[in-house]
């Protein structure tokens, strides 16, 4: 039986070797079409876009610069095709049966994802009440941004189903009249406007803790020691003569940082990363201010 066993095994791997040095047939047409994308290295722009796109946020995000980027092209095809058909000798109403088809397709693919934003804004309600139901567990810092917290929250409590309702009934799904489909939109608008406004006071109180922090630790712990780096671009515009000094310090300096320096600059690189996205969510919300105006 052993030796039965060991001659069969001598034998598979007799085959198997036999197959590793068989010579791998050269790619067919076939292979080269379907397996381009072989070729294509793995690129994280790409994730990056995946990862942005599979968010609710990012999704609606992306749909909302197409759509206002649509209302700002649409005006500019439309003057376009109008000093096209003047130079052209027609004096009509160049919109009348007609107009730019370029800036009709624009229009209804900005009606259509209005109205896709709307659809997905149906189930909104739902993490705006596992937000409520954080904030009263975990409260914010101070209670300024707690109560901003609580009426932004119930502003959109009521702002989504508002919201939901008009857009259902305004498509004859629900059997609301229009004067009332009317004042739905008007005060889930309103009730919109209240939530941007009070982000705008949020981001001013977040700003005030901001300046607290650095202040506080600058009393408890100062400004942390340049970089190496910092210390070498400081020397190298003082001549060629000192550069081999400035560097012989800076590798001193180096070794001289001590673990608190570390910590200190990691503190003081937190409160700057905090203090850019205060920086960018003024600029989302003051670019929400002007749209919720015009609703």
């Amino acid at each position: 039986m052993s030796a039965s066993a060991s001659s069969s095994s001598s034998s598979s791997t007799a085959a198997a070797a036999r197959r590793r040095s068989r010579p791998v047939p050269p790619p067919t047409l076939a292979d080269r079409t379907l397996g381009c994308f072989s070729n294509v290295a793995p690129n994280e722009t790409l994730d990056r876009l995946i990862r942005f796109l599979s968010s609710w946020s990012g999704t609606d995000k992306a749909l909302m610069l197409t759509q206002y980027g649509s209302k700002l092209i649409i005006p500019i095809l439309t003057l376009q095709h109008a000093i096209r058909l003047r130079l052209a000798g027609n004096k009509g109403y160049h919109a009348y049966k007609g107009g730019s088809a370029n800036a009709r397709r624009l229009e209804k693919l900005s009606s259509l994802i209005g109205d896709a934003r709307v659809l997905f804004r149906i189930w909104g309600v739902l993490p705006m009440i596992k937000w409520m139901i954080d904030i009263e567990r975990h409260h914010p810092p101070t209670r300024p941004l707690h109560m901003i917290e609580r009426i932004q929250g119930w502003s959109m409590l009521l702002y989504c189903p508002m919201e939901a309702v008009a857009y259902l009934s305004g498509h004859s799904i629900l059997p609301v009249s229009t004067p009332n489909q009317n004042r739905l939109w008007l005060w889930s608008c309103r009730l919109w406007a209240v939530y941007v406004g009070l982000q705008l006071l949020h981001l001013v109180e977040d700003n005030r803790l901001l300046r607290l922090r650095a202040r506080a630790l600058e009393r408890s712990r100062g400004h942390p020691t340049p970089a190496p780096g910092e210390l070498q671009a400081r020397g190298s515009g003082k001549g060629k003569t000192n550069l081999s000094e400035k560097t012989g310090a800076a590798g001193e300096e180096e070794e001289d940082v001590n673990d608190e320096q570390a910590v200190t600059r990691r503190l003081w690189d937190d409160l700057d990363e905090r203090k850019q996205a205060i920086i960018s969510q003024l600029w989302v919300n003051l670019g929400y201010l002007p749209l919720t105006i015009h609703w």
